[in-house]
């Protein structure tokens, strides 16, 4: 994979979370998704009805799953790629992360909350790709910047990447529990989206 091919994946698995999140969104029927209010998962939820006293009903919650996944592996394959020219124990973390940031995303996409996970036992399952997929994201675009050197990117872009995936990590333990969920858990996503963006743009930058 090229260099520009590379920065492509980053750019791309960050706007197909985007664009899946807002499509899926605005189709919402039994009343308007909540950006703010609601948690994030529920973009991807088949169940309709009430759930401890919220209503889902996502029409096209297969857009927004799909979405995740495809995500989850355009940033891994990036990652991954990236991982080459860096030393071993840098490859390593870089590898790791990116494969873990994908499993959780594929967990958080087949395993919606609600009554029916609930039931089935699954919820350890749900949290575990909640959490892993914004840690495991944020780790990755830390480990990125933090490389800059080695993967020959401007100071600037490895600043503001490490600069993004430490707010997200550390919003985390900050924002649960006492803002909005809604808010909360998408300052921990859009930091490590916005980081692969910066990271990606930085790679075409570099290309031309």
């Amino acid at each position: 994979m090229s260099s520009r091919l590379t920065g492509i994946a980053l750019i791309a698995g960050a706007v197909v979370t985007i664009a899946a999140e807002a499509i899926t969104a605005s189709a919402w029927d039994l009343r308007p998704y909540s950006y703010a209010d609601d948690y994030v998962n529920f973009l991807g939820s088949p169940f309709v009805g009430e759930f401890e006293g919220i209503t889902i009903s996502s029409p096209l919650w297969l857009v927004m799953s799909i979405g995740w996944i495809v995500s989850g592996l355009l940033i891994a394959l990036a990652g991954i790629q990236l991982s080459r020219t860096l030393t071993k124990k840098r490859r390593i973390l870089t590898v790791v992360f990116s494969a873990l940031q994908a499993l959780g995303l594929m967990l958080f996409a087949t395993i919606p909350l609600g009554p029916d996970t609930m039931a089935a036992g699954l919820l350890g399952l749900y949290l575990a790709g909640a959490f892993l997929s914004v840690i495991a994201g944020n780790a990755l675009i830390v480990a990125l910047g933090s490389s800059w050197r080695q993967l020959g990117l401007p100071r600037a872009v490895g600043r503001a990447s490490l600069g993004l995936g430490v707010v997200g990590l550390l919003s985390i333990p900050v924002t649960y529990g006492w803002a909005p969920i809604g808010i909360a858990e998408r300052i921990s996503v859009y930091t490590f989206l916005a980081g692969a963006v910066v990271i990606g743009v930085a790679l075409l930058a570099r290309r031309r």
